[in-house]
């Protein structure tokens, strides 16, 4: 049975350090810092299942949360995996995207309608305030 977020658990690196479910990941990390020469390794399935690596093979056999891995490989009837036919067709070779010469897009802004206001770049506060104050003044909404 799983155990409920807020239920107190035993670290397995060391048994005095109750740590709620909920943190139990946060203080495995920190815990697998501090005891780096033990033998443990965390199961594949669950990171907060930590082993012996002599008993893994044998966790891994019996871990409660095999069976999300096993749902997903070994589906027994083919109504919850519809089949596709897969249709091959020739690529389209008649792109050559090496011959299309396209210029990218360059906003001419001399043609900047009054529903745009602009900011100056390379110009003095006071210039950019005076242009701002100026585009106010002629703002026009889009209609």
């Amino acid at each position: 049975m799983e155990p409920k977020p807020h239920d107190m658990i035993s670290c397995p690196y060391n048994m005095a350090h109750q740590v709620e479910h909920y943190r139990m990941h946060i203080h495995l990390q920190k815990c697998r810092k501090q005891h780096p020469d033990s033998k443990k390794v965390p199961c594949p399935f669950d990171a907060t299942h930590v082993v012996n690596d002599v008993e893994l093979d044998y966790h891994v056999s019996t871990c409660p949360k095999r069976h999300m891995l096993d749902t997903q490989l070994y589906v027994m009837d083919d109504d919850h995996r519809p089949t596709v036919p897969v249709v091959q067709s020739a690529p389209d070779t008649s792109d050559d995207w090496e011959n299309e010469y396209h210029t990218s897009y360059k906003p001419d802004f001399s043609k900047k309608g009054a529903h745009m206001i602009v900011k100056i770049k390379g110009a003095t506060p006071s210039e950019r305030r005076k242009a701002r104050m100026e585009a106010i003044k002629n703002y026009k909404p889009l209609e």
